[in-house]
């Protein structure tokens, strides 16, 4: 096997270790020593080989599912543009929620959304992404007229990652099937239009 072959392999171990421990356990729980543990290496040393520290783990392991997010979501704005509903609001917050949702596919996608509802994290959006969360503010600056407005993108946010890692945790345990996805995921889009048009 060649060297960067192993190189390349180590660190995916590490990534998916990372994963799966902040999202159990929490980010400040969680030590370099049980990382590597987890990913197979003798010591901390290939963690920060690798990553350089704990938060540079965890930026890397945010970056892959934001990078997979924002492409998603390039692919949605575009078809939107091209059928003529991107300046639909519900089309805009389906475009926002549906590549999140799809993280709920494999254990790494749930573990990112543990991570994210955790709270940790404040890296700058990709260009999808940012371009769409552009869009969706046109409409909210056009509906926030109370003394409330300020605190609603929050709410938002907090009832999108939140509402996500509670669903990940359901389906890990058999306690919601993935046949019942879709009607979770109208139903939180639906959730999060309401929160802004109240």
């Amino acid at each position: 096997m060649p060297a960067g072959s192993a190189a390349d392999s180590t660190r995916e171990k590490i990534l998916r270790a990372g994963e799966k421990l902040f999202a159990a356990d929490g980010f400040d729980r969680v030590t370099l020593r049980q990382i590597a543990r987890e990913a197979d290496q003798r010591n901390v040393a290939a963690v920060q080989y690798h990553f350089g520290s704990k938060a540079g783990l965890l930026s890397a392991i945010v970056d892959v599912h934001r990078e997979e997010i924002d492409a998603r979501r390039a692919e949605l704005l575009e078809k939107a543009f091209a059928d003529g509903t991107d300046g639909d609001f519900a089309t805009l917050l389906s475009i926002l929620v549906d590549p999140l949702a799809a993280k709920l596919d494999s254990p790494a996608g749930r573990a990112y959304l543990r991570i994210q509802a955790q709270g940790l994290t404040n890296a700058e959006m990709r260009p999808a992404t940012r371009a769409l969360v552009g869009r969706i503010g046109g409409h909210i600056g056009a509906l926030e007229t109370d003394e409330a407005a300020p605190h609603r993108s929050r709410f938002a946010l907090l009832l999108l990652f939140h509402a996500l890692a509670d669903r990940a945790d359901q389906e890990a345990s058999g306690r919601a099937r993935r046949a019942d996805r879709a009607e979770f995921v109208a139903a939180l889009t639906r959730s999060l239009h309401g929160l802004f048009q109240a």
